[in-house]
């Protein structure tokens, strides 16, 4: 390699690293303060109040109740994730079944339903005990199927059927009614 491509070359990284390291920082002014502590943001302090069992978490309906809802004998469910959602695995006589709980205090309904939009899902408008939700039952073959609920922010319950045949709408529904039930 010649002298002078050497250097071209040896500039054009130069400008690259530079350009690099330039063109991805800006400053911005402001407090850092922590996640939802903000001004502009309303906490939801009355959800134990209006929705009791949404402060359970995970614990919100027992094992024995999402085994009887989806029916598997509670000895065939386990527990396989907790964190910003819960999931659950249970063995049905007709195959296993994926549960799945998700309660976003700061979410919406209209933000869940936007996004089932874009995923193509059917939605269907419904209210579950007096609560506004939606019904989503996407293009899959074993017949998935999801509730969210307007419920102090946005509670939902998706039943994922590992096989056809299992009406997974009708336990994701009957999920969110023992949720939104007012009785703690």
């Amino acid at each position: 390699m010649s002298v002078r491509r050497r250097v071209l070359v040896g500039v054009a990284v130069l400008a690259t690293a530079l350009s690099a390291s330039t063109g991805c920082t800006r400053s911005v002014d402001g407090t850092a303060v922590k996640a939802g502590a903000g001004d502009n943001v309303p906490r939801n302090n009355s959800s134990e109040q209006q929705y009791p069992n949404l402060q359970k978490e995970c614990e919100v309906l027992t094992t024995d109740v999402l085994a009887k809802t989806v029916g598997a004998d509670p000895q065939d469910i386990q527990s396989t994730f907790v964190g910003a959602i819960c999931r659950w695995q249970a063995a049905n006589p007709g195959g296993l079944i994926d549960i799945t709980r998700f309660w976003f205090e700061q979410g919406s309904l209209a933000n869940e339903r936007k996004v089932a939009e874009f995923l193509k899902y059917q939605i269907e408008q419904r209210a579950i005990a007096g609560v506004p939700s939606i019904v989503m039952r996407p293009n899959d073959p074993n017949g998935s199927c999801g509730v969210a609920s307007d419920a102090a922010g946005v509670v939902g319950w998706w039943v994922n059927p590992q096989v056809p045949g299992i009406d997974a709408c009708a336990q994701a529904l009957k999920l969110m009614e023992l949720t939104l039930s007012t009785n703690s």
